[in-house]
């Protein structure tokens, strides 16, 4: 499974120039970056509101915040697959880059989850709540290991 993974990604990296142009990987790179800052900043608000604080932030605001968070996420995804097809077999046997990954999927699964939940019972409906502030501090606490750990495998 794991020598599918780093076939695929290798071609990948191939096929998009990441792994034979630096400036390819450079915009790939800065692009990831964007796409964190795009899913970070209103992730920040959205989970500060959810666990409490920062109340002045209305439904409306809170929708806004969270599309944007959602097009970050896409981006961030997006470029770090593609800056994973550079060096795959490197990056899928470092224990910090899967741990990162494991985050990543959790953080994810919990947004997901989140998003379903508004579906079903509305977002002022949620607010309030200790399930809600619950899952603020969850969130905030999973994107912020997500983004250390992505910060610690240039170490690793």
């Amino acid at each position: 499974m794991v020598e599918a993974l780093v076939g695929l990604l290798a071609g990948l990296g191939r096929v998009s120039g990441v792994t034979l142009s630096t400036p390819v990987y450079a915009a790939a790179s800065a692009l990831h970056v964007v796409g964190i800052a795009l899913l970070f900043g209103p992730i920040v608000l959205v989970d500060l509101r959810l666990a409490g604080a920062l109340r002045s932030l209305d439904v409306a605001a809170l929708a806004l915040l969270r599309t944007t968070g959602t097009i970050g996420a896409g981006l961030a995804v997006l470029t770090g697959i593609l800056l994973a097809s550079a060096r795959p077999d490197e990056y899928v046997v470092n224990p910090t880059f899967v741990a990162k990954m494991v985050v990543v999927a959790l953080a994810l699964a919990h947004a997901l989850a989140f998003e379903v939940a508004v579906r079903r019972f509305g977002l002022p409906a949620l607010l309030g709540h200790a399930a809600a502030r619950a899952s603020g501090i969850a969130s905030l606490t999973l994107w912020l290991a997500a983004i250390g750990l992505g910060r610690w495998i240039a170490f690793t």
